[in-house]
């Protein structure tokens, strides 16, 4: 899609008021640019409003347009990103080499252009260990049929930007094939073996089939290769394919019946079908993780139910591996940007795995382990966000433990009862710190405690004012606690606005000299804030937030680096603001405040703006508490 038709698209789909910097951010775009757009687009009717609060969509003058965004997207590729698909898609489907210059003439571009396309094809092409060989003008792919099934997979997965996969979208790549009655087959077959498959799981396994259905057809087999012995000819993989095959009355070869079987029993096998389900290697690794997960963060994941499903999940990931099978996770992206702090850990783990189990581990496959991590941590989370409440009550009502039974039914997961009392002259009494009053049947309010005054039969009102005295004093407990750390983590000094800062590089040797003159870090600190971003990019969408993997500094200190015209970040990501952490081991649940917190305040594109436009340290501060 081109730029232009990304801020129709983001318009529309962002209902309401945007303003020029945020779009210019959000897109990628000079203010000048997305001014320019939005007068051709009133030139061709569609009716884009402008004010002080920026630009909004009138949705009612898109409707009136046949040409509108959901609309018809160019056969032909109109940017960078999509030729190099196409090109890779071209060469994937291609039984010889192609030529340069029919590729440019193809595309309406300049031989140059094809040629830059064709470098960076050749780094996509890579990590499925595929290599683009050059023949004069002549270009063509070496690998085998597996490795490219594989690149097709993933190419079809990148292609829905973030969009479920679905059938619809496998059907629009394979008209050829009969989707739905390929869906309906497989549901029937593993109905049949009582086995139940999520929605993940099913569209994985249709693509699968789709694509090895396609490339037999036109004659691309996948010949004896060592995949073959990983599948037992008559396991539990290999009986469901060859029902489906009869079914459908396909025709596959049997090495293509064992590469699908293979993905079943990787991807599908559960404790009724995989047979000597973990292996002594993965249970003991299990155990290795869990320790060093505590170590490092602190999260405690040694719960029964965890290691049995983790060991099981872990058996499956370090098979995939091995066998080169990539799995798809359409959630991995929202788990980073929702729940940072559980996908830091799941990178964590990810990297432990790889040196203990010698493979390498996609960013998908960290966001399945992000979500085993964010089951096991939830009952965690829950019981840290509780408030301490303290009860007053006449002791004339006898019907306080009534009230405390319903109060404890509603709010249980809110609130932690410390005390009821009869008399305010209790109060200070109580051992524990008070959050919050609740005071029942009277106006009693305490002068120095939050207060709230409810009646004893706890009707709907008294429940809705419950609700918003806990949520209000819940919220400024956590501000004034992240204020507090804030002030302890970042100083004036530690904080630049420039636009002269305008890439990773830049902004690490910057912080690498600066806390190593404070006394914050070790010489190398640039070098691990680089091991750890070779793992997977910190950038959450507009903002990056690098660390070391390891929290090895010396005091706990945060540096931000901020630039209005952008900084180039790793995985061809663009950022504006950049907020670089350094962790005393002993502080390790600072970085878990401080980092979740900011990771949940810059998923919002508004708060990132205004932190932009901050001018200075106090200013920069003040927002960052009056987001939360």
């Amino acid at each position: 899609m081109s730029k232009k038709n990304k801020l129709l698209s983001y318009l529309q789909n962002f209902p309401g008021w945007h303003t020029s910097q945020e779009l210019a951010i959000q897109l990628e775009l000079s203010k000048r640019t997305i001014k320019n757009y939005v007068q051709q687009f009133r030139d061709q009717g569609i009716l884009i409003s402008s004010s002080v609060k920026g630009y909004r969509l009138e949705q009612s003058s898109l409707e009136k347009k046949q040409d509108n965004t959901k609309f018809k997207v160019h056969k032909l590729p109109d940017n960078n990103e999509e030729r190099v698909n196409y090109i890779i898609n071209v060469l994937v489907n291609s039984s010889s080499s192609i030529n340069v210059y029919d590729l440019a003439n193809n595309l309406f571009v300049s031989e140059s252009t094809i040629l830059q396309n064709l470098k960076q094809a050749d780094r996509e092409v890579k990590s499925f260990g595929i290599k683009l060989i050059r023949k004069g003008d002549f270009w063509s792919l070496e690998g085998n049929e597996r490795q490219k099934r594989s690149l097709l997979s993933s190419l079809i997965y990148e292609e829905t930007s973030g969009v479920f996969m679905n059938r619809n979208i496998i059907q629009e790549n394979f008209p050829q094939i009969n989707i739905h009655q390929l869906e309906k087959s497989i549901l029937k077959i593993f109905h049949k073996q009582n086995i139940y498959l999520n929605t993940f799981e099913l569209n994985n396994l249709i693509l699968h089939f789709a694509i090895a259905i396609d490339r037999c057809s036109n004659g691309h087999r996948i010949k004896n290769n060592n995949s073959s012995s990983s599948v037992k000819k008559q396991g539990f993989g290999m009986d469901l394919v060859n029902s489906i095959v009869g079914d459908l009355q396909l025709v596959l070869t049997n090495a293509d019946c064992q590469e699908l079987a293979l993905v079943i029993e990787t991807d599908l096998g559960n404790e009724k079908t995989t047979k000597n389900i973990v292996s002594k290697e993965t249970q003991k690794l299990v155990t290795d993780l869990i320790s060093y997960v505590w170590q490092n963060y602190e999260i405690n994941l040694d719960t029964y139910s965890f290691k049995k499903r983790f060991a099981l999940h872990l058996d499956r990931l370090i098979m995939r591996s091995r066998t080169q099978n990539i799995e798809h996770n359409p959630l991995a992206t929202n788990i980073k940007y929702s729940s940072p702090t559980i996908y830091e850990c799941a990178v964590i783990m990810a990297n432990r795995i790889s040196e203990k189990a010698k493979i390498t581990i996609t960013d998908s496959e960290i966001g399945y382990i992000a979500m085993h991590i964010g089951n096991a941590m939830a009952e965690q989370i829950t019981d840290k966000q509780k408030i301490s409440v303290v009860i007053i009550i006449p002791e004339y009502y006898d019907n306080s433990l009534v009230l405390l039974k319903r109060l404890q039914k509603k709010f249980s997961a809110e609130i932690d009862i410390k005390k009821i009392i009869h008399d305010p002259a209790n109060i200070r009494s109580t051992p524990n710190a008070i959050d919050l009053l609740i005071s029942v049947g009277s106006n009693y309010i305490d002068s120095k405690i939050s207060t709230v005054n409810i009646s004893q039969f706890l009707l709907s009102n008294d429940i809705q004012t419950l609700q918003v005295a806990i949520t209000s004093r819940r919220r400024q407990i956590k501000r004034d606690h992240f204020q507090e750390e804030l002030l302890k983590f970042f100083s004036s000094d530690n904080f630049i606005k420039s636009k002269k800062v305008t890439n990773i590089d830049q902004v690490f040797e910057i912080v690498n000299e600066k806390f190593f003159e404070q006394g914050v870090v070790e010489k190398d600190f640039k070098k691990l804030l680089k091991q750890r971003e070779n793992l997977s990019s910190t950038a959450f969408d507009k903002v990056a937030i690098p660390h070391s993997l390891n929290m090895t500094a010396r005091k706990s200190r945060g540096f931000v680096v901020i630039n209005p015209k952008g900084i180039k970040w790793s995985d061809d990501n663009r950022v504006y603001l950049v907020i670089a952490l350094a962790i005393d081991p002993n502080n390790k649940q600072l970085f878990r405040n401080v980092f979740d917190e900011l990771s949940d305040i810059i998923t919002n594109i508004d708060n990132v703006v205004k932190l932009i436009n901050s001018q200075n340290y106090g200013e920069f501060i003040i927002n960052l508490v009056e987001m939360l």
